[in-house]
């Protein structure tokens, strides 16, 4: 009997990668690099094909949040526990993806460029140095904390400049695993530096003089250097300390302190550099939104005087008259304007008169330009001075010195002043407008 012909053994599938990308840039780039690679619409349908044929690779994207992404990770892992998983990330991701790596992901691709390196590395012959991903271990996960804690910082962006300061400060602190820490904000007003943040407690760096580390923080400010105290140093803490100003090259804005020294290993000089660049950082961010508020204040300001534009200082004065009738005060408007005359007609003489005002200004006033030379104080008297004598009276000094900013403007220059009092002379910022205009009016000339 003759036996049936042998057929040849089936040649076993080729085991292509398979790629589950929603987004389409992410699915592009890889189609792009991989010849034969099987695009999935989901990750149910990559682990269906998987178990149908099992891959060679599976690369997946990281575009939006990490649990997601986890989740898939892990359902790989354990129906594919032999097939490596890799992933492509926008750069906004790649802290989530370095995370990643102890997870089981294989290795990761920063979008667009690092793609490139994705054939290589499937057929075993990437050269690890050659802008491979750094291996799982203590390295990675300081250098992932560090470039976390920049991204964050740059999402602090808008935030106003001390409360932007102080989560920043925290920020830098957790990037360089400093269990104890403090920094100081820098009071323009006080001259000085105010403790802001203390990590580990109010014993934070065990300092046996808390002014040693101000003193300390001070000496780094005034040189915008790094300061470094040894361990053993006089009134230094135990662990020693680094200083590190936070300031660019228009100002000041505080220092950062932490531990020369941190659980028996010394602050790296690779540590020190990055804690310099963390903070330079910051300080460009905190002086950033303090441009910011300086352009929102001018904003309502008058360009020429430095006063509050007239509807702002309408505002203003209605804010003072509500607090005033909660407090049973005293809110007096003075209006200045110049009286007739060729001083007055000046090209610059409106703007010279309400510099003077402003000048003139004591603590406490707001002052505001209503036109091109009429301008009004608020004054607000003491709580529970309401239509009181005294409240009066410091009305009318207020006219005579205001009245005196006019020679101080041009020698030649005469000026009218006059008052209307909350809640006398009316309930609203407007009524006491009016009132004083009122006021303001020549008396009629009884010839006439």
């Amino acid at each position: 009997m003759t036996p049936p012909p042998t057929r040849p053994a089936p040649t076993p599938p080729d085991r292509r990668v398979l790629c589950v990308c929603r987004d389409p840039a992410s699915r592009a780039a890889v189609q792009q690099n991989l010849n034969r690679c099987q695009v999935c619409s989901s990750a149910a349908e990559a682990l269906l094909q998987a178990a149908r044929v099992p891959p060679r690779a599976v690369v997946i994207g990281i575009e939006n949040g990490g649990t997601s992404t986890r989740q898939v990770l892990a359902a790989l892992a354990r129906s594919l526990p032999a097939v490596p998983v890799y992933a492509v990330v926008p750069p906004e991701n790649e802290p989530l993806a370095a995370r990643l790596l102890a997870e089981g992901l294989a290795d990761y691709f920063v979008l667009p460029n690092d793609v490139r390196r994705l054939p290589e590395v499937l057929a075993g012959r990437a050269d690890p140095t050659a802008g491979a991903s750094p291996a799982v271990g203590p390295d990675a996960e300081r250098l992932a904390r560090r470039f976390d804690a920049a991204c964050r910082l740059a999402g602090l962006a808008l935030s106003q400049p001390t409360p932007l300061f102080y989560d920043g400060a925290r920020l830098i602190f957790q990037a360089l695993g400093a269990a104890e820490a403090c920094a100081f904000w820098w009071s323009a007003q006080a001259g000085r530096l105010d403790l802001a943040v203390i990590v580990g407690g109010s014993e934070s760096l065990r300092a046996d003089d808390r002014e040693t580390v101000r003193s300390a923080a001070s000496r780094s400010l005034r040189t915008g250097e790094t300061l470094l105290l040894a361990p053993g140093s006089a009134g230094a803490p135990p662990d020693g300390l680094v200083c590190v100003p936070v300031r660019d090259e228009s100002a000041i804005h505080g220092v950062l302190c932490l531990p020369a020294r941190s659980k028996g290993q010394a602050l790296s000089a690779e540590d020190q550099r990055a804690a310099e660049a963390l903070a330079n950082a910051l300080a460009h961010l905190v002086a950033a939104a303090r441009r910011r508020e300086e352009y929102a204040r001018l904003a309502l300001r008058d360009t020429e005087t430095g006063l509050l534009q007239a509807d702002p200082f309408l505002t203003y004065l209605e804010s003072q008259i509500a607090c005033a009738r909660d407090r049973q005060t005293d809110v007096a408007l003075v209006l200045v304007e110049t009286e007739p005359g060729p001083q007055a007609r000046t090209a610059d003489g409106p703007a010279r008169l309400g510099a003077a005002v402003k000048e003139a200004l004591a603590r406490g006033w707001e002052g505001g330009r209503l036109s091109t030379c009429r301008y009004a104080v608020a004054i607000t008297a003491p709580q529970g001075s309401e239509g009181s004598p005294a409240a009066a009276q410091t009305a009318e000094a207020a006219a005579r010195r205001l009245a005196a900013a006019g020679p101080r403007a041009e020698p030649t220059m005469r000026l009218r002043t006059a008052i209307a009092r909350f809640p006398q002379d009316g309930p609203t910022a407007q009524a006491l407008v009016a009132a004083a205009e009122q006021r303001l009016r020549p008396a009629p000339d009884p010839a006439t």
